[in-house]
């Protein structure tokens, strides 16, 4: 009896060892870490099945661990790191010494025990956790894992953007978890090298309403996300509310959330599952594969579906393990990977005459844990899985990526991204891509600039009026020479007459270079040199016969002042060589360049996918401002002083010069046009064509009443033959000092006109 209950005893203790123990040969130990309770991945149950097919598997194939007999512990981890570790020393101080560590499943579980189970020189292989932070290997030094981690994931993102679908905007929102950061700062880091604009980059830890909003607001069209499976319901809830959803609109996911996770119920969630459905219609999701996508013959002598045809026929599959269907692959290929590396290392021991087989390891000794180490490194298997194979010195596997995408409310496959392969490819699963409309969404607004013209109407109006007053030009211009010797005429200094109408043409002239489209350097110099010289040589004519009739009838002491043509010819001469110089000094110093300005207010949508920016064509030049302020404070000057002239002269009433009047009426008409002409240019400086109608229109009525104001007098007086005899002249004028009488100067009582 009391043999029985020993034998009893040791039954129970051993009955979560998975093997066959022989009397003559040494066990090699593996300890596995599942998590099958708790309150976060529970799939541990799921990975039991795999375990047990392939340890037969390995048993039958006889040319591994030969003369060993390979059995499987495992705790219960329940997804929490306190508890792995507690667990896992337990059995390292109460079981003889394990060959191998393996899982555990959970990421969690899996960073709090591989940061410790080194230290007695054991290897650590899991067949799940996905957390980039079990990618550092000095945290972690000999951990490996046959799960992709999901920054790998960003390398199919970042192919599927750039060489799939031509996307070069994106943005992100991520959960704030030290998981999910790295992920996404791997991908920050990878859109940045590929030339990617990101528009936004969003975190949150609970709500995620306000961050979608922002991404809608940026118009962000092409999404990548990192996050928890719940808090991905939220996001599409809020994707909803905010209308940032449908076919212009790609969400890109992790793969490794439930199949229907945006149908699963969530009371934190209030959204209906129709909407939730039309949130999450057209989304990507990424993951590694879960079983090899090509149909070849891997370890175990079958392929991935007689693997699964086997595990459905077991007769320890019951249907509550399908919802963990997808870790079979990797649970199975784990153990193989154990095996060929514990065998591996055990010949090397034997090659390199160590005096300790692999079943001779115990916690002391670290040079078998390194070999260890060293093999399942270099360990490269056809799996269940896929290919497998570690990167040089990494602990992440290179495995293919499978691509899918929510289309009519299902999980589609659309392809596989082979890392497994070089160079990396996508190979695409045939016509299983359905674009709405067959149109491949933008990453973003569609946008077209557009540049703001002047209206034809607009235009040819002003010309229309520009051209009818050259052709007034040159008609006073006929005049003035074909009367050049009548009285009237020559009293007013025909010459300067013909001056004035010159600078007239040029104003008129202005206004048909247009400041806007097909501009060029040219165009924007030869519009400055003909408005500016234009203003100048038609106000400096008037300015010097004011400051003729002012010098004459401000003669205080009653002398003989005679002031010829040339005289007034020589101040127009000086002033407009001093803006002529100004000019060329500006664009020796600071030339003009045609830049497109972009008007944020001008914008027009149509539809949700384009829209239209306007921009006009500048003249830029980047010392305008000294140059411009230096031209306007010299106008300026030469206005105040005309219109000082016309004020002391306003008085005179002559008929030996007879348009002293109306030439103070020119000046003043000036000052008050260029007043508000030069405030409503810095007013309206973004608004083109109402600028170039008004200035247009201020240029041709003041140049037009400058015209009208010193020829229709003289017409006048010529047709009627006004008698401009000077006989004993006398004028009033005010000098300034009260108002005064007499001789303003002295001309012969006869018909001559004053001296030219």
């Amino acid at each position: 009896m009391r043999h029985f209950s020993l034998i009893f005893l040791l039954l129970l203790k051993n009955i979560r060892i998975i093997g066959c123990v022989g009397n003559n040969t040494k066990n090699i130990r593996l300890l596995g870490l599942l998590p099958i309770t708790g309150k976060g991945w529970v799939g541990g149950a799921a990975v039991k099945l795999p375990v047990k097919l392939a340890l037969e598997d390995i048993r039958a194939n006889g040319s591994i661990l030969p003369g060993y007999n390979i059995t499987y512990d495992f705790i219960d981890s329940q997804c929490s790191p306190g508890i792995a570790v507690y667990r896992m020393f337990e059995k390292f101080h109460t079981e003889p010494p394990y060959h191998m560590v393996l899982g555990d499943g959970c990421s969690t579980g899996s960073e709090a025990t591989s940061q410790v189970s080194y230290l007695w020189n054991l290897t650590q292989l899991s067949f799940g956790s996905s957390s980039p932070i079990l990618s550092d290997r000095t945290r972690f030094p000999k951990f490996y894992r046959l799960a992709v981690p999901d920054q790998k994931l960003n390398d199919l993102r970042i192919h599927m953007m750039k060489n799939l679908f031509n996307w070069n905007i994106a943005a992100t929102i991520h959960q704030a978890e030290e998981f999910f950061s790295v992920v996404t700062d791997d991908f920050v880091e990878k859109a940045t090298a590929n030339n990617i604009t990101l528009l936004s980059q969003e975190i949150f830890m609970h709500d995620p309403h306000t961050r979608v909003k922002n991404l809608k607001n940026n118009d962000a069209r092409i999404i990548m996300t990192a996050m928890y499976e719940d808090r991905a319901r939220s996001v599409l809830c809020a994707a909803y509310k905010e209308g940032l959803f449908g076919p212009k609109i790609v969400w890109v996911f992790v793969g490794w959330f439930s199949t229907n996770f945006w149908l699963v119920s969530d009371p934190l969630i209030d959204c209906t599952p129709e909407q939730m459905a039309l949130a999450a219609e057209g989304a990507f999701l990424s993951s590694a594969t879960y079983y090899n996508p090509v149909d070849e013959t891997g370890v175990g002598g079958m392929t991935a579906s007689e693997y699964l045809k086997r595990w459905e026929i077991h007769p320890d599959h019951t249907p509550d393990l399908d919802p963990f269907k997808f870790v079979l692959g990797q649970s199975y290929d784990h153990i193989w990977m154990a095996a060929l590396a514990l065998d591996c290392a055990d010949k090397k021991l034997r090659s390199i005459g160590h005096p300790k087989t692999i079943g001779d390891f115990t916690y002391k000794d670290s040079d078998i844990g390194e070999i260890v180490f060293q093999c399942m490194g270099n360990q490269s298997i056809i799996g269940m899985s896929g290919r497998i194979s570690f990167a040089k010195g990494g602990a992440d596997p290179d495995k293919s990526i499978l691509l899918q995408r929510i289309q009519g409310g299902h999980r589609i496959n659309l392809g596989y991204y082979r890392q497994d392969t070089y160079p990396n490819r996508f190979d695409w699963i045939p016509d299983a891509l359905k674009w709405k409309d067959n149109k491949i969404p933008r990453d973003s607004t569609f946008v077209i600039h557009k540049e703001i013209v002047i209206p034809p109407t607009l235009y040819i109006t002003i010309c229309v009026f520009a051209g009818l007053g050259i052709i007034l030009s040159f008609l006073f211009l006929s005049f003035n020479i074909y009367y050049r010797n009548n009285r009237n005429v020559k009293l007013s200094s025909p010459n300067i007459n013909n001056v004035l109408l010159f600078g007239c043409v040029l104003c008129y002239v202005t206004v048909f270079i247009r400041p806007t489209e097909n501009v060029t350097s040219a165009t924007c110099k030869a519009r400055a040199v003909c408005f500016c010289l234009a203003f100048t040589i038609t106000f400096s004519a008037l300015f010097s016969k004011t400051w003729r009739v002012y010098r004459i009838f401000t003669n205080k002491k009653l002398l003989r002042r005679t002031i010829k043509d040339i005289q007034l010819f020589a101040i127009i001469a000086i002033i407009v060589m001093l803006l002529t110089a100004i000019l060329i000094v500006w664009q020796l110093v600071s030339p003009f360049q045609v830049e497109a300005h972009e008007l944020d207010f001008e914008k027009d949508m149509v539809g949700n996918d384009v829209e239209v920016r306007f921009f006009v064509q500048t003249c830029v030049s980047k010392q305008s401002t000294y140059f411009v302020w230096t031209i306007y404070i010299i106008e300026g000057m030469m206005l105040s002083f005309g219109a000082f002239l016309a004020w002391e002269t306003r008085h005179v009433k002559i008929e030996a010069l007879n348009d002293s009047h109306h030439i103070g009426l020119c000046l003043y008409n000036v000052v008050i046009l260029s007043a508000v002409g030069l405030t409503l240019s810095l007013v309206l400086e973004n608004q083109m064509v109402l600028l170039y109608g008004i200035t247009s229109g201020f240029l041709i009525f003041g140049t037009t009443l400058t015209q009208l104001f010193v020829f229709v007098p003289k017409v006048h007086a010529v047709l009627t033959k006004v008698d401009c005899s000077i006989k004993g002249v006398t004028a009033t004028a005010n000098t300034g000092q009260g108002r005064s009488q007499g001789n303003a100067s002295t001309f012969p009582a006869s018909d001559s006109a004053p001296e030219n």
